[in-house]
């Protein structure tokens, strides 16, 4: 028997961070698919613009938005920003703030069309004004959307089909963009470079040349896919460590790419690897995928990690979790979903689970008016017999006794009920947790 104890008369004096956000938007599929709804309900708290609309890309990228790079990137009319003014407009329209890419999306063709380097570092960079001005000051007939985060370029540090150039290319690239930027307005937030590998050698000597040239960095971006939470863990150490050494300690962590992915990158896409494939993004959806997220959801809330973003939020991308390719929430939508009624419960509780439980993890948060959650994430391959026992709960009040419900993510539940019942000052419940599974409980008065 496993046992967790939910101090509900203990709180922590910290509050739960918001870093259940995600990449691209909710619209897709030519706009006949729309999730908006299930965003909000999410709570979705930022949103990053990169390879939206995948494979066919018509919105935020360079080439899209400034299609004639001869043309002047002072006159607005050099400038097509009609389909990424939609595409902004559907991703505000769901309350959550944005991180702008300014760059290009992925190329997995054999020719690479856009992920070169500018030819112009400077007339580039100018291009990117012309971008803040639009969304964020009006111009060009634009919006005041007070976008803070400008993320320059994606994953450099990948392969050519992001980045053509060498690393130092790459470097001269961010120092120009970046001064510029922070010249034009020190009030927004700009960072990158988004590395695919956040322990390789291009890291440290992004970071040394950053420090070198005086260059801003008001964020530091990174992405992780795998199987083994404690990878992300080791990231998340690392990375903040050589920011630190590097003399960037008031640089912000965007853990802006990750998702639960048990497949190789290097051989995936391989010819007569179809049912592979189907395999790895299927387990994402899966309980496997949910009970992964709301481990890491868990996890990130003492990491020091700043921002993160889940890979991919739009239903039509393989990457995709959260829904299926007709828009139907999956059960890690659910995940993030019992994170986001958890994080409503704003004063952090003290719960305590067994260090040496593998993959299971508590967190718990109080309301005001006394009212208590804990999400339970259990990523085991095996099942857990728990004895989950709350103590410190409110006495009743007039309305009568309090009451808790249990809802699962499981194999064979999407957020369903499992137990219900009355609360007194000490609750305590025997459950089983499946293998994979995610247990969200509440009690309210």
């Amino acid at each position: 028997m496993t046992h967790i104890t939910i101090y509900a008369d203990q709180a922590t004096g910290a509050s739960f961070k918001a870093i259940h956000g995600v990449n691209n938007g909710p619209v897709t599929y030519g706009s006949l698919v729309d999730v908006t709804d299930y965003y909000v309900s999410m709570g979705v708290p930022l949103v990053r613009l990169h390879d939206p609309n995948w494979p066919h890309p018509r919105e935020v990228d360079i080439h899209i938005v400034f299609p004639d790079f001869d043309k002047d990137p002072a006159d607005p009319a050099s400038y097509n920003f009609a389909q990424t003014d939609e595409y902004v407009r559907t991703v505000a329209a769901t309350g959550a703030s944005i991180v702008f890419r300014l760059g290009e999306s992925i190329e997995h063709t054999e020719t690479k069309y856009f992920v070169h380097p500018p030819k112009d570092y400077e007339k580039w960079a100018d291009v990117c004004i012309g971008i803040i001005k639009h969304y964020n000051q009006g111009w060009a007939n634009g919006f005041r959307y007070g976008i803070e985060y400008w993320e320059i370029w994606n994953e450099p540090d990948y392969s050519v089909r992001m980045w053509s150039g060498t690393h130092e290319q790459y470097y001269r690239l961010y120092e120009v963009a970046a001064a510029k930027i922070k010249r034009f307005d020190p009030s927004l937030k700009v960072g990158g470079p988004a590395a695919a590998g956040p322990t390789r050698e291009f890291v440290p000597e992004f970071l040394a040349y950053v420090r070198n040239a005086g260059a801003p960095l008001d964020f530091f971006s990174w992405h992780t896919y795998t199987a083994d939470p404690n990878a992300i863990v080791r990231h998340a150490l690392h990375v903040r460590e050589l920011l630190d050494r590097n003399g960037f300690a008031r640089t912000e962590s965007h853990f802006n790419e990750w998702n639960y992915f048990v497949a190789d990158f290097r051989t995936i896409w391989n010819k007569g690897n179809e049912y592979v494939r189907k395999d790895a993004f299927d387990r994402q959806k899966s309980e496997e995928g949910a009970s992964f997220a709301a481990l890491v959801l868990s996890l990130l809330q003492d990491l020091p990690v700043d921002r993160a973003n889940y890979y991919d939020g739009q239903p039509t991308a393989l990457f995709c979790g959260l829904f299926d390719y007709h828009g139907v929430p999956q059960k890690t939508y659910y995940a993030f979903e019992a994170f986001e009624r958890l994080r409503r419960h704003e004063e952090r509780l003290a719960c305590s689970a067994p260090k040496e439980a593998e993959g299971l993890a508590c967190l718990a948060g109080r309301t005001p008016a006394g009212d208590v959650a804990a999400l339970i994430s259990h990523f085991h391959s095996e099942a857990r017999e728990l004895t989950i026992a709350l103590t410190g709960l409110p006495a009743a009040g007039s309305s009568g006794p309090a009451r808790y419900e249990v809802l699962a993510i499981d194999a064979e539940r999407t957020f369903e009920r499992i137990a219900e019942g009355e609360a007194s000052s000490a609750l305590e419940l025997k459950l089983t947790a499946p293998k994979h599974s995610v247990l969200y409980v509440s009690v309210t008065r």
